[in-house]
C-alpha cells in the first residue's frame, strides 16, 4: 500500500490557529475580555495542540523550524512562546483550582527549555520507562543501574513542561522509595522486579494518554 504523505496545508492550518488564538487570549485578557478561569483553560488546550505539532514533527522527522520558516511564520510563532513564558506573570488570583496554578507553573518554570526541544524530552521519557522496565526483567539486577535510570526518569519527567503529570511525579517518586526500601528483593526476587514493572507500565501506559501519542 502507497504511504500517503501528510497533509501540509491543515498542519499549516492548524499551527496558524494555535498561534493567533494564543495571541488573541493575550490581548482580550489584558483588556479586561475575557476573564482568567477561561483563559487559563484556552492557553492550557492551545499549549497542548502545540506540543502534539511538535511531537509529530519529531516523530517523522521533520524540521519545524524549516517548516515555519517556509510559512513566514516563525516569529508570529516564537512571540506564542514568549506568551506562555510570561503567563504566570499575568494578573491571575490564585483561584481554587490549585492543579490547574501547579500546571502553568510547571509548563512556563521550564520554559527556558526552547519549545523545539519538548519532542526530545518526550522521547528521553519513553526510552527511559523502557529501558528501565527491561533491566527489571533481567536476572542478575544491577541495582545501580535501577536507581540510575529511576532518578534520571524523575529528572526528565520534572524537566517535562506538559500539564497534567504531578501524579505521573508522585508515583515515580513512591517507586523510588520502595526501591529503596527493597534492595534486598529487588535483586533475588522476580515477583517483586515484576510488580515494579507492573506499576511502571500502567504510568507509562498513563504518560503516553496524557500527551495522546503512541511509540
Amino acid at each position: 500500500m502507497e504511504k500517503k504523505n501528510p497533509d501540509f496545508t491543515k498542519i499549516e492550518s492548524e499551527i496558524f490557529s494555535l498561534v493567533k488564538s494564543i495571541q488573541n487570549l493575550s490581548i482580550k485578557f489584558k483588556e479586561g475580555i475575557i476573564d482568567e478561569n477561561f483563559v487559563r483553560k484556552a492557553m492550557n488546550n492551545a499549549y497542548k495542540g502545540l506540543l502534539k505539532v511538535t511531537l509529530y514533527f519529531k516523530k517523522n522527522n521533520i524540521s519545524l523550524e524549516k517548516f515555519l520558516e517556509n510559512m513566514n511564520f516563525i516569529d508570529d510563532y516564537n512571540n506564542a512562546l514568549e506568551i506562555f513564558e510570561k503567563f504566570p506573570k499575568l494578573n491571575f488570583s490564585n483561584g481554587n483550582n490549585q492543579t490547574q496554578i501547579d500546571d502553568i507553573e510547571i509548563m512556563t518554570e521550564t520554559g527556558k527549555t526552547s519549545f523545539f526541544e519538548l519532542p526530545g524530552i518526550a522521547s528521553k521519557v519513553t526510552s527511559t520507562f523502557i529501558t528501565l522496565m527491561d533491566a527489571l526483567k533481567l536476572e542478575g539486577q544491577d541495582l545501580y543501574l535501577i536507581v540510575k535510570l529511576l532518578k534520571e526518569l524523575k529528572t526528565s519527567l520534572k524537566n517535562f513542561p506538559y500539564p497534567g503529570l504531578e501524579e505521573i511525579r508522585n508515583k515515580i517518586k513512591k517507586i523510588q522509595k520502595k526501591v529503596s526500601n527493597n534492595t534486598e528483593n529487588l535483586v533475588k526476587d522476580s515477583k517483586f522486579r515484576n510488580s515494579i514493572v507492573d506499576e511502571l507500565y500502567q504510568i507509562f501506559k498513563n504518560f503516553q494518554k496524557k500527551l495522546n501519542v503512541k511509540n
